[in-house]
């Protein structure tokens, strides 16, 4: 009311008011009431009741899709703009939403001088008096660009008049259209001619319209204060900035409080794991043997801390998005995002750590002394922060998963095999020696191990070369460095990664900008729509009934009610019910061949009340009865005969939108529909929905890549059309589609009823032709109840005398939309000012009688007319679901060249990295080392490559887990048929990577060139790939999100690094945990890897503190690895990749983490 009663007097002197009011404004903008601002945003948006709730995403519901509209909205209004680009803001939103939010959007452009351009599609006539000037747009030229009121004058000058009960933004639309234009012609009929959007371009460069703009733009802004300085950027200062983000991290580190807790459990295990394989009461300290199970439990501390940084990658990237989005509109600088990070990063480091070393520093037995507690703690407490620096750098860098997961399995490589543990230093090629001082895990690695053996339990006597202890023998044997002064050196050194890589980490987010272009898909040789329409006859586009059958079907609910668990927001608040209730009561019908609209203002339960009745619903608890053709609903055949087109557009990203139509039309159509008759029904509904000129466009990610908004909507309807179903539900089916396009979709909708088939569609801001193409409204208050259910007569006059019947209710306007003055006249403030229940007066009606006398009919069955059944649980037969998976896999596949390329690359890579770091080790073998060297080899090549490969795989699953989702809702296929068609397109990508791997670096190492050994070598390689491959698939089906299955990927990993063979050989593993032993995958293909390549070898090799024995004699009495196994290991492979495969399936099939 401040701002409407100032904008009102703008132009009048200043007075004593106008300038409280400023104050004001900059008091709720810069300072302390900053506050005041956010809440009165909130409330002028309607988003109170919603105010504590999350977001969501596409695996959580939060907040309805129009109150995500608002709330971005929201977040621009409260910044310091000037200028206002809002593209569409009304998607989403009911006409009284959208009015009330664009009237204070005028209000404050007036006030405070703002320049606001907003980009709408179907606006109300209300809503489009609001504005001053209208800028008209077609095919990339401006048509009309001046003050609102002289619009509709312009088009007259040149022959066309908009009618009197006509939306004048509809006839703004509509009358550069080709087949829309002659309808408002003036002139007589026989001198009209089609005017082209050049002739009307053309007609308005050379009117006064265009002057009249540039005198206003040349005018000085007499508001200007002088002298006054312009501020560029957030107009905040640099600590109030860090105060904000700072308290952001704050609160997300709450919200993300499971990962942190699962990881501090994974250390908790993990630490009492490997306190008991290597208990002090089996620690000694008198052999070089004895110092080697030190140097495995030294290096298992490292790998831990240096692998539990890598949780940071996922949770980096996924906020990257928002800070791309804030640093465009904010000039958020990248230290706002990452110092928070990094402060908050070092509580959580020093607890996870300090668990870490109070759990095993006592249990294993380290050097007895405090000062050498505290100085280990020391080694992976700078290790960690290196580790968590490396990971939001690699993030920055890499700005997706997919690569950020190459990049980070590639980097952890390389530093452990520069490390100095999987090959010593003094093996190291003096070329390579470089790659030793640049590894992190060797500075940690060094530093932790000195302060270890130079205790002085660790001074036996024991001579080898210049050394004479066995503390110092070990370090030399080893190749680490000898002096205690390296210690701090090497502590310093791991402090400075870090710092390094995080200042590294701001530039990244400072400089590199979203990996994700804004595309426009468009083709150059495609023929304008307009003259495709007007040739084919799309005024008359619906589904044809002759082309595909199916059986006319009514359906009626009675008494639905809904609720969910109370949100513990709302308990803070005092709320003591314990479900919150978002559907009471709600009754209805609906038939066949009648078009039925669900209105109500945002957040009355429109969608819920479809997920309810499609069945969609994941959680929460649903009473009432639903019944479709007089039967019980059976969800199984339910499915079959129906389409849902949800709110949330959900595709595999990686399809072409013919592709995504193929799919639907080949699993969800009869089997006895033929090819060609399918390729038809395609081509006819992506007509429909103007879908014709985009076949061949990527859908691509929602907000990133691909497809816009509104087409990912016309995709979706697509999508389900395509299944020809009897009843049809359309959650906002109009939603970003202009005026034009909205009347053309509807119209083939009204055809596609009048073929008998039954649609519901909620609907937020219909014309007056849209609105008035439905014969039925089913109209919702918030709370989820029923205000009116009935038909809506000729020009809505059903409903509009049922309104104006109740006492107080406003009349109608001459030329008002129906559908606008309904949802004015009961929205929560028209029916709080008349003190009347709208709900109450509908159950009291005989409306609501009638309603009720149609619904028990309707659930009653015909005579003669049985229950729907159909012998197959699925359309097409289980080989050709398969297939038809397996199609779309390859497509997917085919088209993903960041999963794809990256593999190969890395591969390459990574073989190159371990041919090059070991080349010929294999070759000549004369000592103990060689034989660890070969082991770390081995080592590396079966763990970390197959590992890599797991990581990768994740987020692809992850995104095309999403779709999975909807599609069985659907009943497209069984997740069987799924779960095989995604394995078999992984198997021709894994065996040309193993080719590719085994082709580099076999020659490479010098192991011996025979067809046996070289085919065991790539059966292995083969086997390891399968099995990690699909642990990736099977961890991600087994969790809700990416960050909790990389969480549970990295626990398992560091078990089956324990207990892979290297770190400690297979007869030095307490025998109570023996068993994990012959448990870990890993395990076995570094056993069939070591004894395939040298089972028969017979070099003698020197063995310090023992004689000299052949190698052969060495892999069994040291590390365990006997012939008489082998057989075993190879059927233990197989059966580990079955196993996989079916929890893989199992939990795709009973599994559910969308919450709905």
């Amino acid at each position: 009311e401040m701002i409407g009663e100032a904008a009102r007097r703008k132009h009048d002197v200043v007075n004593e008011v106008d300038k409280n009011l400023d104050s004001f404004i900059k008091a709720t903008t810069f300072g302390e009431g900053r506050n005041l601002t956010t809440n009165y945003i909130i409330k002028i948006l309607g988003l109170s009741e919603c105010t504590d709730t999350l977001v969501g995403d596409e695996m959580r519901r939060g907040i309805s899709g129009g109150q995500k509209k608002r709330l971005t909205i929201g977040e621009m209004l409260v910044g310091l703009a000037k200028c206002f680009f809002m593209d569409d803001i009304s998607t989403g939103l009911d006409s009284s939403t959208t009015y009330e939010i664009i009237k204070v959007i005028q209000q404050m452009a007036h006030l405070l001088d703002l320049t606001v351009v907003i980009s709408l599609l179907q606006p109300p006539p209300e809503t489009l008096e609001l504005f001053d000037d209208i800028i008209l747009l077609c095919e990339g030229q401006i048509v009309y660009q001046g003050p609102r009121e002289n619009a509709t004058d312009f088009f007259e000058i040149m022959g066309f008049k908009c009618p009197d009960r006509k939306n004048i933004a509809d006839f703004l639309q509509e009358v550069t259209s080709m087949m829309d234009q002659k309808q408002y012609w003036i002139g007589e009929q026989h001198r009209y001619h089609y005017h082209s959007i050049e002739k009307f371009a053309e007609s308005f460069r050379s009117s006064y319209l265009p002057r009249l703009v540039q005198d206003k733009l040349l005018l000085p802004n007499t508001n200007t204060i002088k002298g006054e300085v312009v501020k560029t950027g957030s107009g905040l200062s640099r600590w109030n900035v860090f105060k904000t983000c700072f308290s952001r991290e704050v609160l997300l580190l709450k919200r993300n409080s499971p990962i942190h807790i699962f990881t501090t459990i994974q250390i908790t295990i993990l630490a009492l794991v490997i306190s008991t394989i290597f208990l002090r009461t089996n620690m000694n300290h008198k052999s070089i043997l004895d110092a080697n199970k030190y140097v495995g439990a030294l290096f298992i501390a490292v790998m831990l801390v240096n692998f539990n940084g890598m949780i940071e990658i996922a949770m980096t990237i996924k906020r990257l998005p928002t800070f791309y989005k804030q640093r465009e509109l904010l000039a958020l600088p990248g230290w706002a995002l990452l110092t928070p990070n990094f402060l908050l990063s070092i509580p959580i480091s020093l607890m996870q750590t300090g668990l870490w070393t109070s759990l095993t520093y006592y249990l294993i037995g380290y050097a007895p002394s405090f000062i050498r507690f505290m100085k280990h703690f020391l080694v992976l407490f700078s290790m960690h922060q290196t580790s968590m620096g490396m990971c939001r750098l690699l993030a920055a860098v890499a700005r997706t998963l997919v690569m950020a997961n190459v990049l980070a399995t590639t980097t952890l490589i390389a530093i452990f095999i520069f490390g100095g543990i999987v090959i010593s230093k003094d093996d190291l090629k003096q070329w390579l020696q470089w790659g030793y001082w640049t590894s992190p895990f060797a500075y940690a690695q060094n530093a932790i191990s000195l302060n270890e053996f130079l205790d002085e339990r660790w001074a036996t006597e024991f001579h080898y070369e210049n050394a004479n202890t066995i503390g110092e023998a070990i370090l030399k044997i080893r190749g680490f460095l000898t002096e205690s002064h390296w210690y701090w050196i090497c502590v310093s050194v791991l402090f400075g990664f870090a710092l390094v890589f995080n200042i590294l980490s701001i530039f990244a987010l400072e400089f590199l900008n979203s990996p994700h272009k804004r595309e426009v898909h468009t083709n150059a040789t495609d023929t304008m729509m307009e003259c495709a329409t007007k040739k084919n006859g799309s005024h008359d586009a619906s589904i044809p009934q002759g082309v595909l059958p199916f059986q006319p079907l009514s359906f009626a609910f009675d008494a639905i009610n809904y609720s969910v668990d109370m949100p513990k927001e709302m308990m803070k608040y005092g709320v003591t019910e314990k479900k919150l209730h978002l559907l009471q009561d709600v009754s209805g019908a609906f038939r066949p061949g009648v078009l039925t609209a669900l209105m109500g203002i945002t957040g009355a339960g429109k969608t819920t009340l479809l997920d309810v009745l499609a069945g969609r619903k994941t959680g929460g608890y649903i009473e009432g009865t639903i019944k479709v053709a007089g039967y019980p609903k059976k969800q199984e055949t339910f499915s079959r005969i129906s389409g849902y087109c949800e709110q949330s557009d959900i595709h595999s990203p990686n399809l072409t939108v013919y592709e995504s139509l193929q799919f639907s039309a080949r699993l969800r159509l009869p089997s006895e529909v033929t090819s060609h008759q399918r390729d038809m029904f395609i081509h006819e509904v992506m007509h429909l929905v103007e879908l014709t000129r985009l076949k061949n466009a990527m859908v691509g990610l929602p907000g990133a890549t691909g497809l816009s908004a509104e087409q990912r909507k016309r995709l979706t309807m697509a999508v389900e059309l395509v299944a020809s179903p009897s009843i049809i539900f359309m959650d906002e089916p109009t939603t970003g589609l202009d005026a034009r396009s909205a009347a053309i979709v509807m119209r083939a909708v009204r055809k596609t009823v009048d073929t008998g088939r039954t649609i519901v569609c909620t609907i937020h801001q219909p014309s007056i032709e849209i609105f008035e193409s439905f014969d039925e409204l089913l109209l919702m208050k918030r709370g989820g109840r029923i205000i009116y259910s009935g038909s809506l007569g000729p020009h809505s006059c059903n409903m509009i005398d049922y309104f104006e019947a109740i006492p107080c209710v406003p009349r109608i306007k001459e030329g008002q939309n129906p559908a606008a003055w309904m949802l004015n006249v009961s929205s929560n403030t028209t029916e709080y000012e008349i003190g009347l229940d709208y709900a109450e007066i509908y159950r009291r009606s005989s409306l609501y009688k009638e309603n009720m006398i149609l619904v028990d009919e309707l659930g009653k069955p015909t005579p003669g007319i049985e229950d729907l059944h159909f012998p197959p649980i699925y359309w097409q037969n289980f080989r050709a679901q398969c297939m038809a998976c397996l199609w779309k896999q390859r497509c997917a596949y085919w088209k993903n060249p960041e999963h794809n390329v990256a593999r190969f690359l890395n591969t390459f890579v990574q073989s190159t990295m371990f041919g090059v770091v070991f080349w010929q080790t294999g070759s000549t073998i004369k000592q103990q080392q060689d034989i660890f060297n070969i082991l770390g080899l081995i080592y590396g090549t079966s763990l970390f490559l197959g590992f890599n490969n797991c990581t990768m795989l994740q987020p692809v699953v992850a995104v095309e887990r999403v779709v999975l989702y909807r599609e069985k809702a659907a009943g497209t296929y069984s997740t069987l048929a799924y779960a095989i068609a995604q394995v078999a397109i992984e198997l021709p990508y894994m065996l040309v990577q193993v080719f590719m791997f085994a082709a580099i670096i076999y020659p490479m190492i010098g192991f011996q060139m025979t067809v046996g050994k070289f085919f065991e070598f790539i059966l292995y390689m083969v086997l390891s790939y399968m099995y990690y491959t699909l642990f990736g698939m099977m961890t991600v089906a087994l969790t809700p999100n990416v960050e909790i299955a990389s969480g549970l990927v990295y626990l398992i990993f560091l078990f089956w690094n324990v207990f892979s063979g290297f770190v400690v050989g297979r007869l030095l593993i307490p025998v109570w945990w023996r068993w994990a032993y012959w448990a870990n995958p890993s395990a076995w293909t570094v056993y069939a890897l070591m004894f395939s390549q040298l089972g028969d070898r017979t070099e003698l090799i020197l063995v310090p503190g023992l004689p000299y024995q052949t190698v052969r004699e060495f892999l069994e009495s040291y590390l365990g690895l006997e012939d008489v196994y082998m057989n075993l290991v190879t059927y233990l492979h197989v059966a580990i990749i079955a196993l996989f495969t079916i929890v893989f399936f199992i939990s795709l099939k009973y599994l559910n983490f969308q919450r709905r």
